[in-house]
């Protein structure tokens, strides 16, 4: 035996169309229609989203000014800011 719980809910008025509209074209009870619904919504959000990797952009910044291993020459850079 199934639970049931009765309720109010506020819907737009357009999804409540669509919904009401489905229901008669197939013949079943708005709550039938309703319930299906939010069972395919539901599972759609449990699984897990399909992340498309972004492409990060890549820039050229020519050579550079100091060679990090001298670490000398760095802190003597460093200092002069």
């Amino acid at each position: 035996m199934k639970n049931h719980m009765r309720t109010t809910l506020v819907i737009d008025e357009k999804l409540f169309r669509a919904l009401k509209e489905i229901a008669a074209a197939e013949g079943r009870t708005l709550s039938d229609v309703t319930q299906q619904t939010l069972r395919q919504g539901l599972a759609q959000r449990r699984r897990p989203a399909r992340r498309r990797r972004r492409v990060l952009p890549v820039h050229g910044m020519g050579e550079p000014a100091v060679d990090v291993a001298d670490r000398e020459r760095l802190l003597d850079l460093l200092d002069r800011r």
